[in-house]
């Protein structure tokens, strides 16, 4: 069985955290039995801290990463971004919040190969309304 990951945050003011999650568990189908990915994982991040989530492969960081980013649903427990639970959204308005305040680079990266760098990170700028798409993306870039 893997290691389980560990995290460790201080709060740094009395805003609510960046992200809190409380009690999460992630548990799958595998056969005719279930495994556990995450269980009972709870950790909080203030706004402006580095979080580093450290664990042996196949411990359920990048379960962990989805469940914080709100792009999977956990089983139980929920999460909040500054103070406000997103885990009980409808997906429209957790697809509104995310788009508004979640950046996430995949482990595989998510690109369209037809495009140029600049082009796939313009595109979600352009998709979203953003007026100075090229402006950001060449500042991103650069």
């Amino acid at each position: 069985m893997p290691q389980p990951i560990s995290t460790t945050t201080v709060p740094t003011t009395n805003a609510p955290p960046a992200i809190a999650a409380d009690h999460l568990s992630r548990v799958v189908p595998l056969g005719d039995r279930k495994l556990t990915i995450l269980d009972d994982v709870s950790l909080t991040v203030a706004a402006g801290d580095t979080l580093a989530i450290v664990g042996a492969s196949g411990s359920g960081k990048t379960t962990l990463l989805g469940l914080l980013a709100g792009l999977d649903r956990p089983d139980t427990g929920s999460v909040a971004w500054n103070g406000e639970v997103v885990s009980t959204l409808s997906e429209d308005a957790l697809a509104k919040r995310r788009q508004g305040s979640v950046g996430f680079v995949f482990q595989s990266f998510q690109l369209l190969p037809a495009l140029t760098a600049f082009e796939n990170v313009m595109l979600p700028l352009e998709l979203a309304g953003a007026r100075d798409a090229e402006a950001k993306a060449t500042d991103w870039l650069t």
